[in-house]
C-alpha cells in the first residue's frame, strides 16, 4: 500500500501525523450506548505519537504541549485540550486500540498486495522484552505485595522474565509478525506481560483473528514447539 505524504507542513511530526490518520480504521465493533466520547480514540492514539517521538512521557508535560501549540492541538483534532487527569487515563487505554490498528492495516495490505502464484507469503513472528522505566521490584516483594520504603515510582504492572543474552529482565514484551515477502510490512503486535511466553500469545491471537496464516510461517525456537506448530 502507497501512502502518500498529504501534510503541507514542513514539520515532520506533523507529517507522520498526517500519514496515521490515513491509515487509520474505525474499529469493526459497535461502540457501547452512552454519552458520546468528546475526545476521540484517534486523538489520544495520535498524541501517544507525540509523547515517543517527542520523548514527553508525563501527563502533566503533554498538557502544556497542548495548552501552547495550537497547532498541534488542531492536527490532533482535539476540540479543545482535555484536563490533564483525562489524559493520563485515556492514554492508559491505548494498548488495545494499537493493537487493533496494526492488526487491520495489516489484514489491509495482505488484500492488497498482488500475490503471484511462483512465490508463497512469507512471513515472521519473534518476541521482544523492554525494560520498565523506574526502580527494579524484585520477586520477594512483588510475592508479599510490599514496595520497600523509599522505592518511588515503581511499574507495578511490569513483571519479570530471562532472556538468554540479556539476562533478567523486568518490564513488558511485544510480540510482533511481520510479512517478510512479498512486502515487508507489520502484521500483528501485542503488548503484553515480560513473564508471559511469547509463542503461547501468539497461539492465543490466532485465535482472536489477529496472528495472520500465511503459507510460510517463521520464527525462532520458542514457537517450534509441538503445539505452536500444530
Amino acid at each position: 500500500m502507497s501512502i502518500e505524504n498529504c501534510s503541507g507542513s514542513l514539520d515532520a511530526l506533523f507529517s507522520l501525523i498526517e500519514e496515521i490518520k490515513l491509515g487509520y480504521q474505525e474499529p469493526g465493533e459497535t461502540r457501547k450506548l452512552g454519552r458520546k466520547l468528546t475526545f476521540s480514540e484517534l486523538s489520544f492514539l495520535l498524541l501517544a505519537v507525540v509523547a515517543v517521538v517527542t520523548k514527553t512521557f508525563s501527563d502533566s508535560e503533554l498538557h502544556r504541549l497542548l495548552t501552547k501549540d495550537a497547532a498541534l492541538l488542531a492536527v490532533l483534532e482535539f476540540p479543545r485540550v482535555p484536563h490533564r487527569t483525562r489524559i493520563l487515563r485515556r492514554l492508559k487505554t491505548l494498548v488495545p486500540i494499537a493493537e487493533e490498528q496494526i492488526s487491520l492495516f495489516g489484514k489491509t495490505i495482505l488484500g492488497e498486495t498482488g500475490k503471484d502464484d511462483n512465490h508463497s507469503q512469507v512471513s515472521a513472528a519473534d518476541g521482544r522484552m523492554y525494560q520498565a522505566i523506574g526502580p527494579k521490584w524484585h520477586k520477594k516483594d512483588r510475592q508479599n505485595g510490599v514496595i520497600p520504603l523509599g522505592l518511588r515510582n515503581v511499574d507495578t504492572e511490569s513483571s519479570w522474565s530471562k532472556s538468554g543474552y540479556r539476562g533478567w529482565v523486568q518490564g513488558y514484551r511485544i510480540v510482533l509478525q511481520t510479512l517478510v515477502f512479498p512486502t515487508p510490512v507489520p502484521l500483528f503486535a501485542v503488548w503484553r506481560e515480560n513473564s508471559r511466553n511469547e509463542a503461547k500469545i501468539a497461539v492465543e491471537e490466532l485465535g482472536k483473528g489477529r496472528l495472520q496464516v500465511t503459507e510460510v510461517m517463521l520464527g525462532d525456537t520458542s514457537f517450534g514447539k509441538e503445539d505452536a506448530r500444530r
